[in-house]
């Protein structure tokens, strides 16, 4: 990233160190591009199950062509951010000049040769910047919004019975330890990133937490999902741990024997 406040043209730099490295600099920067774009994906996709539970919660039920909607609508943004950059100039060995100009104390010949665009005010830089901003303060914002509604939504619900709302409650609670996920890995790192485009200034941990960080929530979501989705953590305790199951499951075929004696 361009460092000179006096610079006429800023440009992006991609440092890769890796398997991709040994390839090609053109395959490193599409494979950079996957990356960001199946990352928005998984912002999205906790986007619309949150969005789903709140459409259960009001309509009573989602029909098949909402869901096919929802789905269909929440692969736009990724896969335009994914087409964005394949219309720009790619012009590799000007960026690795001006990055050699304009960061000489970097030592950059373990990465080189590496990619970048060459123009970052191109309409295709900030076009995906826009995009990413989006996700990365909409979504999270959004997702939180949502799940309060829905969490109320469940509390004052006539229809549903105390057990159902308190496995609902587990799930939109999960839903809200997923929305803060990309709130975490992906605000911080992104702030840094458009602060150091608009002010010229460098920040070190940008140059290397955005990649780090975008990895957290794909990462740690199965995780969270199969904490707080009952099914899920059934499934993961009766394959790990079969005895501790089938000794809870005739624990509780003996109490409801004994509690309908009594009746």
């Amino acid at each position: 990233m361009c460092s000179n406040s006096n610079c006429y043209v800023a440009f992006f730099t991609v440092l890769t160190i890796g398997p991709c490295s040994y390839i090609s600099p053109r395959f490193c920067f599409i494979n950079y591009h996957i990356f960001m774009a199946t990352s928005f994906a998984a912002g999205s996709a906790i986007s619309i199950t949150v969005l789903f539970r709140f459409l259960v919660l009001v309509q009573n039920q989602v029909t098949a062509n909402q869901t096919y909607f929802m789905v269909f609508a929440s692969y736009i943004a990724p896969f335009v951010l994914l087409l964005l950059p394949f219309t720009d100039n790619w012009d590799f060995e000007s960026v690795q000049r001006t990055t050699a100009i304009e960061h000489p104390t970097y030592n950059l010949s373990i990465y080189i040769p590496f990619s970048g665009f060459e123009n970052a005010g191109s309409p295709q830089f900030l076009s995906a910047t826009l995009l990413l901003s989006i996700g990365a303060y909409g979504i999270p914002i959004g997702c939180l919004f949502l799940t309060r509604k829905v969490l109320i939504l469940i509390r004052f619900h006539r229809h549903m019975s105390d057990r159902t709302k308190k496995q609902a409650q587990t799930l939109i609670h999960g839903l809200i330890v997923q929305s803060m996920l990309p709130f975490i890995s992906y605000i911080p790192s992104f702030s840094g990133y458009v602060y150091t485009q608009t002010t010229g200034r460098e920040l070190l941990f940008c140059e290397h937490l955005i990649l780090v960080s975008s990895a957290f929530p794909a990462l740690l979501d199965p995780f969270i999902s199969f904490y707080f989705i009952v099914p899920y953590r059934q499934a993961i305790l009766e394959f790990f741990l079969p005895k501790r199951q089938s000794q809870s499951r005739i624990t509780c075929s003996v109490t409801n024997n004994s509690t309908s004696g009594f009746n």
